[in-house]
């Protein structure tokens, strides 16, 4: 990709996909407590099926079931992603444009819901999984601007021909950079291996509540 300096049209193009119809303060606020608000509504959701439901979630060892093996797929897949991420991503530092970055600009993200969709079919939770569509989602995408916007003002040169040639979540065709710049360093100092012993306590925990309510 170039680095060189955005043309005015690029800027201009750039600036009106930021318009929102949440009105800034709001916006604000809203992605700043989005880990917070997301743990109340886990925290809700996870009670509300365990003491009240009393949903049965599958065995995550039952690898039998098609549900299972999907739920698998998707949380291998997301949890390579995000590795790959983390791996690539030097935050702050420099725009970062290779590895998962080449192809589209959030893959943090999308590995992250893949997980969490990943873990609401495990747990036959619907209604977590409509959470995570729809509530959760617009938080995240509220993010995602608050995010964008930093990034277009700390790489003003690069920003706006990146975010034109890159989408946001689904990638569009394949680049050869999305091969280069994996480190295992940087994915050391990103700390992806919490995602890992959460991803693996979480499997636990699934299968400990399969256990114990089946």
């Amino acid at each position: 990709k170039k680095r060189g300096m955005s043309t005015p049209l690029q800027a201009s193009t750039w600036e009106s996909e930021q318009t929102t119809f949440v009105p800034a303060a709001l916006h604000n606020w809203l992605a700043r407590r989005r880990v917070a608000l997301s743990l109340i509504g886990f925290t809700t959701l996870i009670t509300y099926n365990f003491a009240i439901r009393q949903t049965v979630p599958y065995n995550p060892l039952a690898v039998g079931e098609p549900l299972v093996i999907l739920a698998l797929l998707l949380l291998g897949t997301g949890l390579a992603i995000r590795s790959w991420s983390a791996g690539t991503l030097n935050k702050s530092r420099e725009l970062t444009m290779v590895g998962p970055y080449a192809v589209l600009r959030n893959p943090l993200y999308v590995g992250s819901f893949l997980m969490m969709f990943a873990f609401c079919l495990l747990c036959r939770d619907w209604l977590t999984m409509a959470f995570v569509a729809g509530p959760l989602s617009f938080l995240y995408w509220l993010q995602i601007r608050f995010e964008e916007r930093r990034l277009a003002n700390m790489f003003a040169s690069q920003w706006p021909e990146y975010a034109r040639q890159t989408p946001r979540f689904l990638p569009r065709r394949w680049s050869r950079q999305a091969l280069q710049g994996w480190s295992r360093f940087e994915w050391q100092r990103n700390r992806e291996y919490r995602t890992i012993a959460a991803t693996g306590l979480g499997l636990a925990a699934v299968f400990a509540w399969h256990l114990a309510v089946r």
